[in-house]
């Protein structure tokens, strides 16, 4: 079988294994108080450290404004706190507390379970493999890439 048939197969199944995801994801937030969106902007702001809305929302895509009810619900609770920004008078800085850094922490222990569980089924080779062509799709549709500031929904 030709490879662009095989690729094509991985590019079909990518669709349908994000939905799954999403909704495992989802299902080990039950009882957490954190929704998915919120569990993003989490990730972002424990990989990065503090960043504005507009640095948030330029990570994943989303708007502005969708970023700001996410952070002031994430504020609202406890996981985030807002700092000043040396760059930006108007546009704080927002990171998680010690309270988000702990659920977060604790999003993360669930969700490992689950790739812990997966990881059995593959080898390291397999894994890399899969990181390669992923990435290299990725480079490759790079031109189709929203600009970060106004990201358009999908029709």
């Amino acid at each position: 079988m030709k490879k662009s048939v095989e690729l094509y197969e991985i590019v079909r199944l990518i669709r349908p294994v994000h939905r799954r995801l999403a909704r495992a994801v989802e299902a080990k937030l039950s009882g957490t108080g954190v929704t998915v969106g919120m569990r993003a902007v989490m990730e972002v702001l424990d990989e990065t450290g503090p960043l504005s809305v507009p640095e948030i929302g330029r990570v994943l895509f989303l708007t502005r404004q969708q970023i700001q009810l996410i952070v002031n619900a994430l504020e609202e609770s406890g996981v985030v706190e807002r700092q000043p920004n040396p760059a930006h008078r108007r546009s704080p800085l927002f990171s998680l507390t010690d309270q988000g850094k702990t659920v977060f922490g604790e999003v993360r222990a669930r969700e490992n379970d689950e790739i812990d569980a997966v990881c059995e089924l593959f080898s390291e080779d397999d894994i890399l493999a899969t990181q390669r062509v992923l990435c290299a799709m990725l480079d490759h549709f790079a031109e189709f890439e929203d600009d970060p500031d106004r990201p358009k929904a999908l029709e």
